[in-house]
């Protein structure tokens, strides 16, 4: 009898795809980052409910839903939600044994493809009554951020959270890095070295 191992994703995707994923990650950052009020967020925040509205996984029957009265709470509703998802990452990431993060329940449909004359696989979420829209695009954004990490690949290592300025960040590399960008971690030298120049000037 075979021992029974585990099988890890591994990414046999093109560099397209790749590329393509790794722009998205940066988009969900930029979102999880942005602040809701300023002006300049607003295509952020556009192109966030857009594309959680077009997944394919998206039951037919909640795509329709209207939310311009309730737009602010429930963009606020959703940035909450993946600062969440993104905290789990972090916090676990030094864990010793396997832990779940999270998981998304729906149902896989296999059909034929009539162009490409191929079987199709396609998750889709259960249909949401009215007045609960707002949970299936949090599960929406949940698929969206697994997918963006199986297809990448990548050690949770990457994550990260900056000290100063509380923004995520995602490191392309494995270099250990402590904040978000190089302008946060001068700022942090400069402020050290004022501190210990004043130290000794008292």
């Amino acid at each position: 009898m075979t021992p029974k191992t585990t099988r890890y994703w591994t990414t046999k995707k093109s560099k397209a795809v790749v590329k393509e994923r790794r722009a998205e990650l940066d988009f969900l950052i930029d979102f999880a980052n942005a602040d809701m009020t300023s002006e300049v967020s607003r295509h952020i925040q556009t192109r966030i409910l857009d594309h959680l509205r077009r997944h394919p996984a998206l039951h037919p029957h909640n795509r329709g839903w209207k939310a311009d009265g309730q737009l602010t709470n429930l963009l606020s509703a959703l940035q909450k939600h993946i600062r969440s998802r993104l905290d789990g990452i972090i916090e676990n990431k030094q864990m010793l044994w396997e832990m779940p993060l999270w998981e998304v329940s729906g149902s896989v449909l296999l059909t034929l493809h009539p162009i490409k004359n191929r079987f199709y696989e396609r998750f889709q979420l259960r249909k949401v009554k009215r007045g609960n829209e707002i949970n299936a695009l949090k599960k929406i954004m949940d698929l969206w951020l697994i997918e963006i990490i199986r297809d990448l690949d990548f050690s949770p290592q990457r994550f990260g959270q900056c000290p100063r300025c509380g923004g995520f960040f995602y490191s392309p590399t494995e270099r250990v890095r402590t904040y978000c960008s190089t302008r946060c971690a001068n700022a942090v030298r400069q402020q050290q070295f004022r501190d210990g120049k004043r130290g000794k000037d008292e």
